[in-house]
C-alpha cells in the first residue's frame, strides 16, 4: 500500500490494511520517510522566513531613536526574504496536506507584504505624512487588525505541540503592545506637541519580540536537527488533546 510522506509539523497517523484483507501480513511504516535527511518539513523554509523578518523589525525598533535609522532598508528583507519564503511554505504544506500550517505559513506571509506596502506608502507620503495623526491612527489600527487574527490563531491551535502556543501567545501580546505605543505617540502629538519622545511602550514591545525571536529560533532549530537525522528538540505536550 501507497503511503503519503507526512509533514513534521503535525503529529500523523500510520493508517495499515487489515492483514485478512490482503491475504498477507501488513508491511511495516518506512521510519525513513518520517524523519532523517530529506524529509518534508515545511517548517525548515517558513520558520526561516519569519525568522528574518521579525529579526529586521526588531533590529529597527531597537534604533528607533536614531534620526538616520529607516524601516524602508528593512522592506527588501521582509518582502523578498520573509515574504517569499513563508508563501513558499504555505504552497509546500498544502502539496503534503497539512492546511493547517498551509494557514499559518499564509498568515504570517501575508502580514510581512501587507506591512511592507503600508510602510513604503507611508515613506513616501503615499497617504499623507506620519506625522499626521490619522496616518498614524490607520498605522494602529493595522496592528490592531493583525492582533486580533493572531489571537483567533491562538487560541484555535491549543492542539498543536506547546512551543507554537507559546510563540503565537507571544507574537498577539507584541502586537497589543505596539498597538498601545502608537496609541501613546498619538497622544504625545496632541497633547505634547513640543516635547517629542518615543512611548515607553515601544520598549516592552522590542523586549517581547526577541523573546518570540527566540521561540522561534529554538522551532527552527527542531526541525532541521530533525530532518538531518538527529533527535528532534522537545516541543512540549498540546495543551488541549485531541478527541
Amino acid at each position: 500500500m501507497k503511503q503519503e510522506n507526512p509533514t513534521l509539523d503535525t503529529p500523523q497517523a500510520v493508517t495499515l490494511a487489515p492483514a485478512a484483507t490482503l491475504g498477507k501480513a501488513a508491511p511495516e511504516p518506512d521510519a525513513e520517510s518520517l524523519t532523517g535527511p530529506r524529509s518534508p518539513q515545511a517548517a525548515m523554509l517558513g520558520f526561516g522566513g519569519f525568522l528574518l523578518g521579525s529579526l529586521s523589525l526588531a533590529f529597527y525598533l531597537k534604533d528607533i531613536s536614531i534620526p538616520a535609522n529607516s524601516l524602508v532598508a528593512s522592506l527588501p528583507i521582509m518582502v523578498f526574504s520573509s515574504t517569499v519564503m513563508l508563501l513558499m511554505a504555505a504552497a509546500w504544506s498544502m502539496r503534503l496536506g497539512d492546511g493547517v500550517f498551509a494557514a499559518v505559513y499564509g498568515l504570517f506571509g501575508t502580514f510581512w507584504l501587507s506591512f511592507s506596502v503600508l510602510s513604503i506608502a507611508l515613506n513616501n507620503n503615499w497617504m499623507g505624512t506620519f506625522e499626521n495623526v490619522e496616518q498614524r491612527q490607520a498605522t494602529a489600527n493595522f496592528v490592531l487588525v493583525w492582533a486580533i487574527v493572531i489571537v483567533l490563531l491562538t487560541v484555535t491551535t491549543l492542539r498543536l505541540p506547546r512551543a507554537f502556543t507559546f510563540l503565537f501567545v507571544v507574537v498577539s501580546l507584541t502586537l497589543l503592545v505596539l498597538f498601545g505605543a502608537i496609541e501613546q505617540a498619538i497622544d504625545q502629538t496632541i497633547n505634547h506637541p513640543l516635547k517629542p519622545s518615543d512611548p515607553w511602550l515601544v520598549y516592552v514591545g522590542i523586549g517581547s519580540m526577541f523573546l518570540f525571536i527566540a521561540l522561534g529560533m529554538y522551532i527552527f532549530a527542531s526541525v532541521m536537527h530533525s530532518a538531518t537525522g538527529a533527535k528532534r528538540l522537545p516541543l512540549g505536550k498540546p495543551l488541549l488533546k485531541s478527541r
